[in-house]
């Protein structure tokens, strides 16, 4: 999807004073919700010793937590053109799955018992008779790893307009809602909450606190989670929170390296302007990146990229993926992004099993990636499961993180039916198929129509071998190979502009790759083993101009990977890779 990037402008939330009023709690000394289950108080326990017939053991306090959830709906002008907008006419209170509850008492502010509503929103308790209390719902799923088989996670959404932002991993506060007060009395009550979206029709605006946004967002990452446990029910998530508040407006993306306060996914909530909360094929998509970081590998570069755009085929891939999961995720083929005054406008809109004829039908084109791994999960033959396993299998994957490298791993682990099935969707999109397919796309030789015959030499080969030779003072360097880069698809992150080459070390040694540049031009060399960047620094020759060396020590090993460019320029690279004999002048 494209970035929404903007200059950074955070609305503190607004707190309701009302009935059910959403707060974003620092919870220091409230409990985390981790102690799921039903108790009794020691008071409660020394009264039902006293009275072991007439008195109730405990009262049960139960109900349901809810949210507003508008749904985010599109459709075609006359022209053919998407429209789009949030639908608050058809608001529907939906369950609150799997959040933390908790009883507070009134008198103390201290948590008397913690559980997590059930995927209807239900929760019940035992509590404390004759009790004043009331009812918490936080924007948190929780559960902790147990000494039995089971899932375990912890998602939050958390307030980027708090004064913790940015202070310790969990410093921004955490969105909850509190219910009423009540007596818990002896023979138990119903305490239903739900949290509203804050939208006044007769004005066309937010009137009042936006409770049921941190809800939705959660949600959202309900329906993600479980799409993934569908194909492993073991799994341990990696903690993530959620970055929304009314006016945030730094864009809506996953973070995953940096700053680890600001690590996770940040969610647009500007009014009229870029709202994301209801736009839940975007916050699917996003999580899709997590997923990626935690139980896969995203080598993609990033940066700008639109559905016309050439890509480098890193990034395309990571886009088509997290396109296709949002909608595997969703069970819903239209990813529909809103925008504008009264979020009334389309930003993007599509139907991500479908391939525009305007759009490139290759292994670097997002919309070509995300068709083709969107009707591998829809198709009998294969569904889900092969999906995640080939996606855990990038993790360790030599080549770079491809379509190439994806659908050679599929390939591999499923049935013939299947495989003609995957075989038809990579022709489709020109891309070599069959057993011609390897992770490296080494025999990939059709041209895509994207391409016009003249800038061949730009795309092909997918990777350029390395042949690697011995530096010394009798022997001459490795076999020359020249690559050329273009900026003719744009800059920074398209196709053309990074170049990828392979090499095998038969044994570990110091190795020198020597680069000779066009005149002017200056290369930018990355070397990688399995996803992992190895240091190396590069340095002008001073007896030959516009060459330039990198010294490494290396491992014996059947694929190292790199990739070269030359910057936002376009230029030609002669390269040569050397091992340096023990001993011999250099």
């Amino acid at each position: 999807m494209t970035d929404h990037n903007q200059s950074k402008n955070r609305m503190a939330a607004t707190a309701l004073t009302a009935l059910y009023a959403l707060s974003a709690l620092l919870l220091a000394g409230c409990g985390d919700g981790s102690n799921s289950g039903s108790g009794v108080s020691a008071d409660t326990a020394q009264s039902q010793r006293m009275n072991p017939v007439t008195q109730p053991a405990a009262a049960i306090v139960s109900g349901r937590i809810t949210y507003d959830f508008v749904p985010a709906v599109s459709s075609k002008d006359q022209q053919g053109q998407w429209l789009a907008k949030l639908d608050y006419a058809s608001t529907v209170q939906k369950p609150a799955r799997n959040v933390v509850v908790e009883l507070i008492n009134d008198k103390s502010g201290k948590v008397l018992l913690s559980t997590a509503t059930d995927s209807q929103g239900n929760y019940s308790f035992q509590a404390a008779l004759d009790t004043a209390m009331h009812v918490r719902a936080k924007a948190q799923m929780l559960r902790v790893a147990g000494k039995t088989p089971g899932p375990s996670w912890n998602f939050a959404v958390r307030d980027n307009s708090s004064d913790g932002y940015g202070a310790t991993v969990d410093g921004a506060a955490l969105f909850a809602m509190d219910g009423a007060s009540f007596n818990s009395g002896k023979k138990g009550s119903i305490h239903d909450l739900n949290a509203a979206s804050g939208w006044d029709p007769a004005s066309a605006t937010y009137a009042n606190s936006r409770s049921a946004a941190p809800f939705a967002i959660l949600d959202t990452v309900y329906s993600a989670s479980h799409k993934v446990l569908e194909a492993d029910q073991n799994l341990s998530f990696p903690p993530l929170n959620v970055f929304w508040s009314p006016g945030s407006d730094d864009g809506t993306y996953f973070q995953g390296a940096g700053d680890k306060t600001l690590r996770g996914l940040h969610i647009l909530g500007h009014e009229d302007v870029d709202t994301d909360e209801y736009d839940a094929g975007v916050i699917a998509h996003e999580w899709g990146h997590y997923f990626q970081a935690g139980f896969s590998r995203d080598d993609s570069i990033g940066g700008s990229h639109s559905s016309a755009n050439l890509l480098d085929m890193r990034l395309a891939f990571s886009e088509g993926w997290g396109n296709a999961f949002s909608s595997m995720a969703r069970s819903d083929p239209m990813y529909v992004d809103t925008q504008g005054p009264a979020q009334a406008n389309a930003a993007v809109v599509f139907k991500v099993d479908e391939i525009p004829d305007n759009v490139a039908k290759a292994w670097f084109g997002e919309v070509a990636v995300q068709s083709v791994l969107y009707r591998l999960h829809q198709s009998p033959d294969i569904g889900f499961k092969p999906i995640y396993q080939a996606m855990a299998a990038q993790k360790k994957s030599p080549a770079f993180t491809s379509l190439f490298s994806f659908a050679t791993s599929l390939r591999g682990s499923i049935n013939p039916a299947s495989q003609a099935t995957l075989d038809n969707l990579l022709a489709e999109i020109n891309t070599v198929d069959k057993d011609q397919l390897d992770m490296f796309g080494l025999r990939q030789t059709a041209l895509p129509p994207a391409i016009v015959a003249a800038n061949k030499d730009f795309v092909l080969p997918v990777y350029t071998t390395l042949e690697a030779g011995v530096k010394s003072k009798t022997a001459g360097a490795g076999k020359d190979a020249t690559l050329c880069t273009t900026s003719a698809y744009g800059k920074a992150n398209k196709l053309g502009i990074n170049r990828y080459l392979r090499f095998s070390l038969a044994q570990k040694g110091k190795q020198t790759l020597r680069i000779t540049a066009d005149a002017g031009v200056y290369p930018t060399f990355q070397l990688f083993s399995k996803g992992e960047q190895i240091a190396g620094k590069m340095v002008k020759d001073p007896k030959l101009d516009s060459t330039y060396n990198l010294d490494y020590d290396l491992a014996a090993q059947d694929d190292y990977v790199a990739t070269i460019n030359a910057g936002a320029n376009s230029g030609c690279f002669k390269i040569t890779l050397a091992q340096t004999n023990a001993g011999e002048a250099q």
